[in-house]
């Protein structure tokens, strides 16, 4: 039989007992070398059947051919193999390094605000959306709030639960005498908040209760229709008081840093760049797994960028003549208003600006325009004295034509001072500004000098001197810079206008009118309603040229056409993603890079 298959050789030998039970293992033996489930009884019964009856050895009996399947190869079948989900991981490039992650002890540290999260939380469009409260009540009088915890049983990146005495300790911390937070003043809306930052009661003291672990009680002393907004803003962010209690202000660095966000701090090279992954316990997993943050390399800073190596960059100033030139890479530029405004504030009383034909002549004077293109467009000129996208912000004609450009008409108006051999105007400005708010400065300063006809001073001062100047109005042109401290109008009219205001207190300006319509807002917890009262007050104001807006600072981006969805502000322009109210990476996607 020489060299024929074992199998052959086997079907030409009698039929007994024992071989076809050999017969029938060797079938299912192939057959699970296949890969392939164990034949039931009838389909081995069903192989062997073409085998010829027993018979003498003499008469050899050749296979059938149905019989040929059997001999199977022993090659496994090809089974589907499982495609691993790919991890959403998002690269961005910032141009500094933050000093912290504890907005808690300083809301302006430059961390990662989305390694916390507060009692609510503000949308793109700066709307109060729930947080780790699900609900709140407001009293009739709108000075009382109850909010409503989730009852998670973790929340902080450790496992601990989040609950309401953790932000109870957390403003009490903010308010520490010995190092108030500089935000800490915010609080003064509530209940005792100032005595408790100024030392005069204990921090116990604060209006602000845990009932039980779900639920925390707020009193203010007065209303405060902005109220939820102060409290979406990065500064009211919990602090973990274990940790802080342990560390002390090393408790936000990599392996201290607990935190109860989307996301927890994974690792933090100092001048390199930290990584950020998606934290278990949050109660609402983001789109993103990792977001790995780069600081921008002093030399060619964006060439990460070129490379695909970053999703999103940052694009520094000295960058920006080279970005606006190439065609292929202003397809790729994103800008974003900064919720702030640069101004010039106008002593009313002080002659010759206590004329008010004057003092529109001022604003008229100034080509805000001529601003924009001087930068690169790292500043958008400003028409109202609220920043574009923040609640309360006024954009229609009538306001806008207050500050229209009319150097013509503005020459005219001051003909009369030139007449009388004027004294040059005094410009007073901080010694310390950034480049881009020093080129503002300057140039605006020979503009005046240029289109009002009259020469220009420009007074210098230190900070303690600066701020001495302010307190007590020793100034007749003032530059101005204001970021906002919160996301709503109140933080402009409150603040900077009215007779309480909380800055520029060396203003000898005040409007009854105004201050009606701002006790008005302040009781109203339907922003449709405050809002309305917020447009009167930018009438006023314009009505009166104190307050002259400028330009708003921009902050440009390069993003990659991979880059899906973005967080936007209702006016279109990306919402920053180091110096917004609201949330940058929850809300990013991505899609395959380089498809």
């Amino acid at each position: 039989m020489g060299g024929r298959p074992i199998l052959e050789r086997a079907l030409l030998l009698p039929l007994t007992r024992r071989r076809l039970l050999w017969l029938s293992c060797g079938s299912v033996l192939v057959a699970c070398r296949r890969g392939e489930a164990t034949p039931p009884p009838t389909a081995t019964a069903s192989a062997v059947t073409p085998l010829p009856s027993p018979t003498p050895p003499r008469r050899p009996v050749t296979p059938t051919p149905t019989a040929t399947p059997v001999l199977i190869s022993p090659t496994p079948s090809p089974r589907p193999t499982p495609t691993p989900v790919a991890a959403r991981i998002f690269v961005r490039m910032r141009l500094d390094e933050p000093k912290s992650h504890d907005f808690n002890a300083d809301a302006a540290c430059g961390g990662e605000p989305e390694l916390f999260a507060g009692l609510v939380r503000l949308a793109p469009d700066y709307s109060v959306q729930p947080d780790w409260a699900t609900a709140w009540e407001v009293s009739a009088d709108g000075t009382r709030y109850i909010f409503s915890l989730r009852s998670n049983r973790s929340g902080w990146s450790n496992g601990d639960p989040v609950r309401a005495s953790d932000f109870v300790w957390s403003w009490q911390r903010m308010l520490d005498p010995a190092h108030p937070a500089p935000q800490a003043s915010l609080l003064n809306l509530v209940g005792n908040g100032k005595a408790v930052r100024e030392g005069r009661l204990s921090p116990e003291q604060l209006a602000v209760r845990a009932l039980d672990d779900s639920t925390l009680e707020v009193e203010l002393e007065r209303p405060a229709g902005y109220f939820l907004w102060i409290l979406g803003t990065p500064g009211f962010l919990p602090a973990h008081r274990p940790s802080v209690e342990r560390w002390g202000a090393r408790w936000t660095e990599a392996g201290r840093c607990v935190s109860n966000g989307p996301f927890y701090l994974a690792s933090w090279e100092p001048g390199s760049g930290y990584t950020v992954n998606a934290n278990p316990h949050y109660w609402n997993r983001p789109n993103l797994d990792s977001c790995t943050v780069t600081i921008a390399r002093s030399t060619d800073p964006l060439l990460p960028f070129y490379r695909g190596q970053v999703d999103v960059a940052a694009v520094p100033q000295e960058e920006l003549p080279r970005v606006s030139s190439e065609e292929a890479l202003l397809e790729r530029v994103e800008r974003s208003i900064l919720p702030e405004t640069w101004f010039l504030v106008i002593q009313p009383d002080s002659a010759p600006l206590d004329d008010l034909e004057l003092r529109r002549a001022v604003s008229r004077a100034i080509d805000r325009e001529r601003l924009r293109q001087l930068l690169y467009g790292a500043v958008e000129p400003a028409q109202s004295l609220v920043p574009p996208g923040i609640p309360g912000s006024v954009r229609d004609d009538s306001v806008a034509d207050a500050h229209r450009f009319v150097p013509l008409e503005a020459f005219r108006a001051w003909q009369r001072v030139r007449a009388g051999d004027p004294r040059p105007l005094r410009l007073t400005a901080p010694t310390e500004c950034s480049p881009n708010e020093e080129a503002i400065l300057q140039d605006v300063a020979m503009q005046l000098t240029s289109n009002l006809g009259v020469p220009v001073e420009l007074v210098r001062l230190a900070a303690r001197e600066w701020e001495r100047a302010v307190e007590e109005g020793t100034f007749q042109l003032l530059w101005w810079r204001w970021p906002l401290p919160f996301p709503d109008a109140a933080a402009v009219y409150e603040w900077l206008l009215s007779s309480e205001r909380r800055t520029l207190r060396g203003l000898r300006w005040r409007s009854d009118a105004l201050d009606r319509l701002l006790v008005l807002a302040r009781g109203e917890t339907a922003l449709t309603r405050r809002l309305g009262a917020y447009r009167q007050c930018e009438r006023l104001a314009h009505e009166e040229f104190v307050l002259l807006p400028i330009c708003h600072p921009v902050a440009t981006y390069l993003v990659q056409p991979w880059v899906v969805t973005l967080p936007r502000t209702p006016t279109g322009e990306l919402l920053d993603p180091e110096r917004s109210f609201s949330r940058f990476l929850s809300a990013v996607t991505l899609s395959s890079r380089g498809s």
